[in-house]
């Protein structure tokens, strides 16, 4: 990373540290992007060059690591399917920041209809991108049902991985967290809905 690239990705964080502390002091609604500008110690103009919204700054950093299409986009096209999408899983776990602040941060977002409904487009478009890209190195279209199920299971351990790594201490690895649980999928013996047509055999 080049010296500009480095004073750009530290001025973000500079800002994303004040919007956050100034959102937790007064809330979403109540914090405007003036005050986040003023307390960060930049021209308006350049908060809205890095941010052009304010729920896209109580979002940062999360939806950072919502980005599972970019990261498996990244990894080596002979990879097989079901390492690639364990590396992914990885990249996207250890792209996450370790914000101490990210449970009070997250009840703000799930009590603010804008940031939670935008939270909610960076979702779709996250996984619209998986299944994108999962169905290019399956050679199917990304509305396949085997895409489709591929991908949502993917993200759905994702989620859980997530949950269960921020409720603990933070001692134990991401990537031991996301062992146990694809451990524990494989001899899950998931129980799925069943057919019609299958019950009528039954």
């Amino acid at each position: 990373m080049g010296l500009r690239e480095t004073k750009a990705a530290r001025t973000r964080d500079q800002i994303l540290d004040v919007a956050a502390e100034l959102f937790l002091a007064q809330g979403y609604d109540e914090t405007t992007m003036e005050q986040i500008a003023e307390r960060a110690e930049i021209a308006p103009s350049t908060l809205y060059r890095y941010f052009p919204s304010k729920d896209l700054l109580i979002l940062g950093r999360l939806t950072e690591s919502l980005q599972l299409g970019t990261v498996l986009r990244a990894r080596p096209d002979d990879e097989p399917i079901p390492q690639v999408l364990a590396a992914t899983l990885q990249g996207a776990l250890d792209s996450f920041h370790d914000e101490p602040r990210f449970s009070d941060l997250r009840h703000i977002i799930d009590i603010s209809p804008v940031p939670r409904a935008r939270l909610w487009d960076v979702f779709m478009q996250s996984r619209a991108e998986l299944e994108a890209e999962l169905g290019r190195r399956m050679g199917l279209p990304a509305d396949d049902l085997h895409v489709q199920l591929t991908a949502r299971t993917t993200i759905t351990i994702f989620e859980i991985v997530a949950e269960r790594w921020w409720a603990g201490d933070h001692s134990t690895p991401r990537a031991a967290v996301l062992d146990e649980v694809l451990t524990a999928v494989d001899a899950a013996g998931i129980v799925l809905p069943a057919a019609e047509r299958r019950l009528a055999r039954a």
